[in-house]
């Protein structure tokens, strides 16, 4: 059971990096795209774990799988869609280098 809640704290903080910055986007959106984006945004965060779960951690999947879903938001501007998929990103694996070796100490 203890390797399950492992799994929930990366869960939890690749979810909470993938929601930074942009509640104000989400409000903005109407309820159908935010249905929509909410599902994705899920999805993506699921996929993501078993990447960042497995031996070789692919950062190109995880770029594209973040830069995928962030296209649902409406009029986004492909530049910043660009820096917030590299900037979560790096953030992402950033937490999960962090995690397999507190995994090692334990």
């Amino acid at each position: 059971a203890a390797s399950l809640d492992e799994d929930d704290v990366l869960t939890q903080q690749i979810n909470s990096i993938l929601e930074e910055d942009l509640m104000d986007m989400y409000l903005s959106m109407s309820p159908d795209k935010q249905m929509e984006f909410k599902e994705k945004g899920e999805v993506t965060a699921t996929k993501i774990r078993e990447i960042v779960s497995s031996a070789k951690v692919n950062a190109k999947k995880v770029f594209h799988l973040i830069r995928d879903w962030l296209k649902i938001i409406p009029g986004v501007n492909r530049f910043f869609l660009e820096q917030e998929a590299k900037l979560k990103t790096d953030k992402i694996l950033f937490v999960t280098e962090e995690e397999k070796k507190r995994q090692q100490e334990l």
